[in-house]
């Protein structure tokens, strides 16, 4: 009889557990991690853990605020959320002035759906892609800068004049060293 109490009582146990068990009950959640999602919805709670891991350890690393922040999000928003990086996530939270984040959605909204309209044409054109230098900006032109110079700038010379000294100003007289105008020579760019 006991034997088969025990076989019922191990069935019936086997029946109500899952055949998988969710992260948060295999215990890699820490104690704290574990009250955040306890904390959660339902709902949010079965959305999390279609996350991938990385994505619920940038979730885990963000303020109480900004975790606030993401659930008020509409889906379409906290999809895009994903492609930013922190600084970014941060940045638009920071936003008071609501037209100001509502422009700013918009346009993190549009770029990825550019972003993934070309990813799409490029998956069926069998080319890999690479999402880790996204940049987000406001409009469509993007000046990259030089990097910073390092050391002592060299004097210019007359076909050289971008990250160099003036030779008057490097110290340098005597002939074809010319002096620097003390006035502007002609109209103003301006006019």
């Amino acid at each position: 009889m006991n034997k088969t109490l025990l076989a019922a009582a191990t069935a019936l146990s086997m029946i109500s557990v899952p055949a998988m068990a969710d992260h948060h009950e295999s215990g890699e959640m820490t104690a704290d991690q574990q009250m955040m999602y306890d904390e959660l919805s339902p709902a949010d709670q079965a959305e999390f853990d279609t996350y991938s891991a990385d994505q619920q350890t940038m979730y885990f690393g963000w303020n109480d605020a900004l975790r606030g922040y993401y659930w008020s999000l509409n889906d379409q928003q906290q999809d895009a959320w994903w492609y930013l990086n922190d600084e970014q996530r941060a940045t638009i939270f920071q936003i008071q002035a609501p037209e100001q984040r509502s422009a700013a959605w918009n346009s993190v909204l549009s770029q990825v759906a550019e972003l993934e309209d070309g990813n799409a044409a490029t998956r069926q054109a069998a080319t890999p892609t690479s999402t880790s230098d996204m940049r987000f900006v406001s409009n469509a032109v993007v000046q990259n800068a030089p990097a910073p110079h390092q050391g002592e700038y060299p004097v210019c010379e007359s076909d050289a004049d971008d990250n160099c000294i003036n030779a008057w100003a490097a110290g340098q007289r005597g002939p074809g060293v010319d002096r620097p105008l003390d006035y502007w020579p002609g109209e103003p760019a301006s006019s």
